[in-house]
């Protein structure tokens, strides 16, 4: 399959990155065709010269806009250009189509789908006119419309009433999480910069790594591990990557697993330094998270690929680390600014514990970071480091208050 792009916009962010949505979606690049517009042609998005120009380029390949475009605008481009016309909004549906895995991801890809294909059947009825039944009218086209709209939203409501089954289950999970008090480390950053990775080089269990690969969304699922940082016990969450204008279809239908970083205490911002504009990516990153409400959370950033030798010039923001998780250089560094943030309030405490009391002894042995543990004759002694708010129940064990 090929293409032709059509940019309004001379910004080679935008073309670079909707050449990697196509190379995503298997599709090779024939030509790119740049105009820049004042104001958007709301028959056609660009204007009658420039389609005149994409016809004469045009042979057999498909067109490709940088921008959603509306359901006439759609239509008008078809029946203009006689070939399939499309935008950035359906490449990026067709790879969550594809990437998706787990009946979560896939739920969430078919109402983003549903909901970006319900105003757009208009336009899509090429067999509208084996519906008309020879009258010459348009009212059996229109009816199949309207069926058509009834199946959709059909469709739609029992999506939502599957993946709100899925997101009952997850809402326990996370509580759960909670109750056990373990902090929550979430990864979080644009597409490909290297969030999997990272998961995977900070989780020891080779058993449990994720998907990585150097392609965008590779990774859909929230997956959740156990890790330790400085002895201590921490969950981390890779979460799905971010892209410039994400699609608010793609936000709503996922914001059930994007619910994971609002719970967690502390977000790690991965950046690809060895992008050009990876000041953007930070910006977009940055703006979807405070469109989820996710504003006062911890952060660090995680500037990462510097295996790629391209981080020099990088104005950091603080707090921030410089890293290669594919060569695990910097990891120290991370685990250190992990630790500065998440454990900054603990103490050191120590303990006697009566034999009678062995459940306490084994509530605290699972809930903090043991340091010393003797069996004495009457008692259990015990030395950790914990916060004070959570082991306010057992102060009575102190041996120095």
């Amino acid at each position: 399959m090929k293409a032709i792009l059509v940019l309004t916009s001379t910004n080679p962010f935008f073309e670079e990155e909707l050449k990697s949505l196509c190379e995503a979606c298997h599709i090779e690049i024939g030509d790119v065709v740049i105009q820049k517009l004042e104001k958007i042609n709301p028959a056609t998005y660009i204007g009658k010269g420039k389609i005149e120009e994409i016809k004469l380029k045009l042979q057999d390949e498909m067109i490709i806009f940088d921008d959603e475009l509306t359901p006439l605008q759609v239509k008008n481009l078809t029946d203009l250009l006689e070939t399939e016309v499309t935008d950035r909004t359906d490449l990026i549906l067709r790879i969550f189509d594809e990437r998706a895995k787990t009946k979560e991801a896939k739920l969430q890809v078919e109402i983003a789908r549903d909901q970006y294909l319900l105003p757009r059947l208009v336009g899509m009825q090429e067999h509208m006119s084996h519906q008309q039944g020879g009258s010459g009218f348009r009212g059996s086209g229109e009816k199949q419309i309207e069926l058509d709209r009834r199946i959709i939203a059909r469709k739609l409501a029992r999506s939502r009433k599957e993946l709100a089954e899925i997101v009952k289950q997850r809402q326990v999970q996370r509580r759960r999480r909670k109750n056990n008090q373990i902090p929550v480390i979430a990864l979080v950053g644009y597409t490909n910069s290297g969030k999997s990775t990272l998961l995977n080089t900070l989780c020891p269990d080779k058993q449990k790594k994720v998907f990585e690969k150097d392609m965008l969304f590779a990774t859909l699922e929230t997956s959740t591990r156990h890790i330790k940082i400085k002895n201590h016990d921490c969950l981390l969450t890779d979460t799905v990557g971010f892209i410039e204008r994400l699609p608010h279809h793609l936000i709503q239908a996922f914001r059930s697993t994007l619910e994971e970083v609002k719970e967690a205490n502390l977000l790690l911002h991965v950046v690809d330094t060895s992008f050009e504009d990876y000041q953007m990516q930070i910006e977009t990153t940055n703006e979807v998270l405070k469109s989820l409400g996710v504003e006062n959370t911890p952060m660090i950033y995680v500037y990462n690929k510097i295996d790629l030798n391209k981080y020099a010039y990088i104005q950091p923001q603080s707090p921030y680390v410089f890293i290669s998780a594919k060569y695990k250089r910097g990891l120290d560094l991370l685990e250190d600014e992990i630790s500065h943030l998440l454990f900054k309030d603990y103490e050191v405490f120590e303990l006697s514990i009566p034999y009678s009391q062995g459940e306490d002894f084994k509530y605290l042995q699972q809930h903090c970071y043991v340091k010393e543990i003797e069996y004495l004759e009457k008692s259990i002694y015990l030395k950790i480091e914990a916060r004070k708010q959570e082991i306010k129940n057992y102060l009575h064990y102190c041996l120095k208050h």
